[in-house]
């Protein structure tokens, strides 16, 4: 399973269809599920299995199984485990576009413009338990059941899925006594994470200092630290590790490179210190996780061709 999935660099879908589904996805490491992120598109996530607790924003939602949460586009949001046992979830991450019109109308003006401008606050937390809400999931589920097998017509009936979603979304706004919803903090220290986090999604593969990173938003290092790990659950360490291993998960699925080149290309100036993180990320060396990527290439290669 690829554990890079919904990070806010990937491309959804494609610009004809922008839409795309991810099935069945088991938390990263530890009692995380989902490493605090954001991106432009809209985004549903459905528990399969277990229970976990989901930070948008400033808030926490507590979700369990057969339940849903709605990310809103450039809503910060991550995900940790609510107790000790495993937690499955499924997600539909698209544009915001394919519910647009080219011309401006009435369906932009009342309802896809007031959820893009914040002024509409959905339901972030679909329980199932009356029945908008159940209609709301059995939507869900036919999205993800349609476009994981590519049934006929499969995208003409997710977009209409998806307006019957918000349609019923917009019946009934959100409440506030819903799940778990915890204040952490004034809604400027997510702008402040974006900025932070921006410049090391950009400068990942360069030194990065705390005083540097405290800096941007003009914070001593002790206050950042606090900060940064109240919002995202890491140390700025932690992060910049796991970012460089997830970028160099990536080089070592669909390169050639030295594992010593690998290091130095995501980060690490030291192989022993890059080989030391990745193992306790990932459990294997790096040599270890390339070998079934170059074993699956070698079978492409040695395949006989045809005879026309």
């Amino acid at each position: 399973m690829n554990r890079e999935m919904l990070r806010e660099d990937r491309v959804h879908g494609h610009p004809m269809y922008p839409v795309s589904i991810y099935p069945n996805i088991e938390q990263l490491n530890g009692n995380s599920i989902l490493d605090c992120h954001w991106h432009d598109e809209m985004e549903f996530i459905v528990i399969r299995k277990g229970q976990a607790v989901f930070q948008l924003d400033m808030t926490y939602v507590e979700a369990h199984e057969g339940q849903a949460i709605f990310v809103n586009s450039g809503q910060l949001h991550a995900g940790v485990l609510d107790d000790n046992s495993p937690c499955v979830f499924s997600a539909v991450v698209f544009s915001p576009d394919l519910l647009t019109s080219p011309d401006f109308d009435v369906i932009q003006e009342k309802y896809i413009g007031p959820l893009l401008d914040k002024s509409f606050q959905p339901e972030p937390l679909i329980k199932g338990e009356c029945l908008w809400e159940k209609e709301v999931l059995a939507a869900l589920n036919r999205i993800l059941e349609d476009n994981e097998k590519r049934l006929p017509a499969y995208e003409l009936s997710t977009k209409a899925h998806l307006y019957l979603i918000f349609a019923r979304m917009f019946i009934h706004p959100q409440t506030t006594d819903r799940g778990l919803h915890l204040p952490s903090g004034s809604p400027d220290k997510v702008e402040r994470l974006k900025t932070v986090l921006n410049f090391i999604h950009d400068h990942y593969s360069e030194p990065l200092r705390l005083r540097d990173l405290a800096g941007l938003i003009s914070m001593s290092e002790g206050h950042f630290c606090r900060f940064f790990k109240q919002l995202t659950q890491k140390s700025p360490v932690e992060y910049i590790n796991h970012y460089r291993i997830l970028k160099a998960c990536k080089l070592l699925e669909n390169s050639g490179m030295k594992i010593v080149d690998i290091a130095m290309e995501s980060g690490f100036d030291n192989l022993s210190y890059f080989i030391t993180v990745f193992k306790q990320m990932k459990g294997c060396t790096p040599s270890r996780y390339r070998k079934p990527f170059n074993e699956k290439v070698a079978v492409i290669l040695t395949e006989p061709t045809s005879i026309r």
